[in-house]
């Protein structure tokens, strides 16, 4: 009987596990596409860039950020960060290590939450660690003059800080990249 309920589990857990990788080839975010060029992924190792016109739709960004999550459904990266595309941007592609200018609104509990901060014409260098993990995570993608929503678990940052979405909590962004 031991046997029998063992051998259930283990075929249980092998049915989840493939339907997790449908789900994730259906939705493209297999780890393998989530290479961005943040400090967390990287692994020391410089790539060969191959010079690409703007015109060129298949330019690594466009293959890269192929998956992106719009309409209703939010897309998952690194840490758990969790976005959505509200607006896609026509500009370029937002780049390791430059300097961004985005506004932003900080909100508790949910996207329609209590406001707890917000800030215009805020810039920073993507990539170097001068905002939180979240943020250089769920720009990674983005084209200027889009809006995204993202959805940052403490680990990705404030951690256990309070700051107004409890400690711990988990903080609802709407940025807008300049």
């Amino acid at each position: 009987e031991k046997r029998r309920q063992k051998k259930a589990r283990q075929k249980a857990a092998r049915l989840l596990a493939k339907q997790e990788q449908t789900k994730a080839k259906k939705h493209k975010t297999t780890p393998e596409k989530e290479t961005g060029t943040s400090p967390a992924n990287r692994t020391g190792k410089k790539k060969a860039k191959r010079k690409w016109d703007e015109t060129n739709s298949d330019s690594p960004e466009e293959i890269k950020h192929s998956s992106r999550a719009t309409g209703g459904e939010f897309g998952t990266l690194r840490l758990g960060v969790k976005y959505k595309d509200i607006q896609m941007g026509n500009g370029p592609f937002v780049q390791d290590r430059k300097k961004v200018r985005v506004n932003y609104t900080l909100r508790a509990k949910n996207k329609t939450g209590k406001i707890i901060d917000s800030g215009r014409n805020f810039a920073f260098r993507v990539g170097k660690g001068e905002v939180i993990k979240g943020w250089d995570i769920g720009l990674d993608g983005m084209r200027q003059g889009g809006v995204r929503q993202l959805i940052v678990p403490p680990k990705a940052g404030y951690g256990n800080r309070n700051v107004g979405a409890g400690s711990g909590g988990i903080l609802f962004f709407e940025i807008q990249l300049l």
